[in-house]
Order: structure tokens, then C-alpha cells, then sequence
């Protein structure tokens, strides 16, 4: 006959197993976190802050938050909404940007959107970089944002 695993060792085993079987916190939302069409305008020596827009989809059954972005082609990074006053429209710095479990979020001009502030060097249109996009549940996101409106990068007129 086998050998008897003592009772001790058997639970120790199911407890083991069931741990391994558990997904890592974050594994999921950050594959079921996308961010696409990243952009900005180009920057020059007079246009040093400049805005940078992307969609955001979250394709999770719970919500997260834009905490912050790290870019290396500016001194600092700012997350901004826009709202309507009474002279017109207005930037106002927040603390994260909201996306909604299941809902694909679009920072755009007049509405929620990243602010670069003084950006390190002129960008032309047509030319790429990569910034880290941190979310609250899905983590830090890796995001070329190319530089001029989608459809203009590299059109000469």
C-alpha cells in the first residue's frame, strides 16, 4: 500500500493549490485596460505647455482612475478638465480622471485631457515618444503619443 500524508500536509496542499489558482490583483485590468490614439500638438519655443489627448477603454466590470503620466519630454505632467465660465472656457488641474467600468473614455479638447508643462524641446509633427500612463486598478501603461492631429503627422501643404 502508498504511504499516508498526514492531514496537516493535506490541508496545507488544498490551501496551496487554491492560492495558485487565485489571478494576480491587477493581471486582468491591466490587459482589459487599453489606451489608444494618443496625440499632441506640435510644441515650439513660444508653445511650451502643450495638451496631450488619447482614448481610454475599460473593458473591466469595475471602474478606475488616470492617476498620473509620466513623460520624458516635459518638466512636469498635469491631469486637467475643462470647464464653461462666464469669459469662456477654462483648464482646471484634478486630482485623476474617472473611467468608468465598461466605457471608453475620450480626453479631447474642451473636455478632460493630460497637460505636458514645460516641454524639454520643439516636436514637430510626424515624431513619436512614450509616456507611462498610471491607473489606479490597471496599473503603469506604456503610450507612444505621436505628435500632430491624427491625419496630419507628416502632411505638408
Amino acid at each position: 500500500m502508498g504511504r499516508e500524508v498526514p492531514v496537516r500536509w493535506t490541508k496545507q496542499l488544498v490551501v496551496a493549490g487554491l492560492l495558485a489558482a487565485l489571478p494576480v490583483a491587477g493581471a486582468d485590468a491591466q490587459s482589459a485596460v487599453e489606451v489608444s490614439n494618443a496625440w499632441t500638438p506640435e510644441a515650439t519655443q513660444t508653445r511650451i505647455d502643450v495638451p496631450v489627448y488619447m482614448t481610454i477603454a475599460n473593458r473591466t466590470d469595475a471602474p478606475d482612475s488616470l492617476l498620473r503620466v509620466r513623460c520624458p519630454v516635459a518638466n512636469f505632467a498635469e491631469k486637467h478638465v475643462t470647464d464653461r465660465g462666464e469669459g469662456g472656457y477654462a483648464m482646471r488641474e484634478v486630482k485623476s480622471i474617472a473611467i468608468p467600468a465598461g466605457a471608453v473614455v475620450t480626453l479631447a479638447p474642451r473636455g478632460p485631457h493630460l497637460m505636458l508643462l514645460q516641454t524639454k524641446q520643439a516636436m514637430q509633427p510626424g515624431e513619436t515618444f512614450t509616456c507611462s500612463v498610471v491607473f489606479q486598478k490597471a496599473g503603469t501603461l506604456p503610450v507612444e503619443v505621436t505628435v500632430g492631429a491624427p491625419g496630419e503627422a507628416g502632411e505638408k501643404s
